[in-house]
């Protein structure tokens, strides 16, 4: 269900392209946007059949774009090469057809091969841990976060990105560096392994957001 006014928390997502043939001049709403500089890395957009199609088209062909925060603050960027795309149907009330929703994610974003810079999406501590752990695979259990996360921060491994509708992140670290973090801790005694052997017991965690979109989304072909 949308809340109610969401659309007040709207940026916009504007998309121009002129050839010798064809003006293409586009504007959706921005729901979310996550990036730095000139990339962007994640997108989140709303809007009918046809803008939302030739946007498909635009961020799969690298195209830049402007995204506008609800702010008024803008950044021309692109979505760098072969992003993953997923569309979804939005139902909204005395409305013949559903609004289209589409959510571009960067390789960078989305990729899984373990390279020393990982960007998430939220800023919890807890869910900057697990997912660090998750990435890297290294032994470690939900209490360690309190002093991990903390240590990285201080050794400015933790970045802000840009963006609304989200509080994201970069983490710069290899899989060696966080073992060496960890090291540290269990040296001096900070860190403590488990009394009990078995299974580490990881909360359930939640993506914070600040707007909140019901949509079925399926990947784009």
């Amino acid at each position: 269900m949308l809340l109610k006014n969401a659309h007040e928390r709207f940026g916009r997502l504007v998309y121009i392209r002129r050839t010798e043939k064809t003006h293409t001049n586009i504007a959706v709403h921005l729901e979310s946007w996550v990036g730095e500089a000139s990339k962007a890395h994640f997108v989140s957009v709303i809007g009918g059949d046809a803008n939302i199609g030739a946007l498909a088209a635009a961020f799969a062909a690298g195209d830049r774009f402007t995204v506008v925060d609800p702010e008024g603050q803008e950044a021309i960027v692109s979505l760098g090469e072969k992003p993953a795309c997923f569309r979804g149907s939005i139902i909204v009330a005395n409305r013949k057809r559903p609004l289209r929703h589409l959510v571009a994610v960067s390789q960078e974003m989305v990729g899984t091969e373990a390279k020393a810079r990982l960007l998430l999406i939220d800023n919890d501590p807890m869910f900057v841990w697990s997912s660090l752990a998750l990435h890297f695979g290294v032994p470690a259990v939900p209490e360690w976060a309190a002093w991990a996360i903390p240590e990285l921060q201080r050794r400015k491994r933790i970045q802000p990105l840009q963006g609304f509708g989200y509080r994201p992140v970069a983490v710069q670290v290899k899989r060696q560096g966080l073992l060496s973090v960890l090291k540290q801790g269990i040296t001096r005694g900070t860190l403590r392994f488990p009394a009990v052997n078995g299974p580490a017991d990881w909360p359930r965690l939640a993506v914070r957001k600040s707007t909140d979109i019901a949509t079925a989304a399926e990947p784009d072909e």
